[in-house]
């Protein structure tokens, strides 16, 4: 009973640190705050009943996401198609993970990136959730992933300056008109 209080107390500690970060990320996954809220409590129900194979040498926000990204891919899996929602970060959050991708919302309409995102890969628009919603590093992407770091790295490179090419293009296009 006593190690349930403390598996209990451990996990309370992790849902105050990690619930804005992995709500942000379920939301911009699922698309709606109800399926987030699910997706999120679905989440800590899961790392209660798997607390006992959680390695405390692992980093515990790694691990949630892990399994937040596990039961997004499942709710989206159950509903047939993937939704991404319109909402940005809001610009008043200056994370500075959120830098890079704020800076490209600045330089076009919202709706120009919204657009953008979406018609992206499905696991390039997810390494960028990951790392600009859901506040993970390169190496915890990786491990995510199954991929190498230095590929997410270029991934990430890769899919922003693409982004800005894109927007680019879109601003002259309406420069012109």
């Amino acid at each position: 009973m006593a190690a349930e209080a403390d598996r209990g107390s451990m996990l309370s500690k992790l849902a105050v640190l990690h619930h804005g970060p992995l709500f942000g990320y379920c939301r911009r996954r699922l698309g709606t705050e109800a399926e987030a809220e699910d997706a999120l409590q679905e989440t800590f129900m899961r790392a209660f009943k798997y607390f006992n194979s959680y390695d405390p040498s692992r980093d515990a926000r790694k691990w949630l996401f892990g399994i937040a990204h596990n039961v997004c891919v499942e709710i989206a899996r159950t509903r047939k198609k993937l939704t991404i929602s319109d909402d940005l970060p809001d610009p008043a959050d200056h994370s500075p993970t959120l830098v890079a991708l704020e800076r490209l919302a600045h330089e076009e309409s919202l709706e120009t990136v919204r657009r953008e995102l979406h018609n992206l890969p499905d696991r390039t628009r997810r390494i960028l959730e990951l790392r600009f919603f859901g506040q993970l590093s390169s190496k915890e992407i990786a491990d995510l992933e199954g991929m190498k770091e230095t590929a997410v790295r270029v991934a990430l490179h890769r899919a922003l300056e693409g982004l800005r090419a894109k927007l680019a293009n879109t601003e002259q296009d309406h420069a012109a008109s």
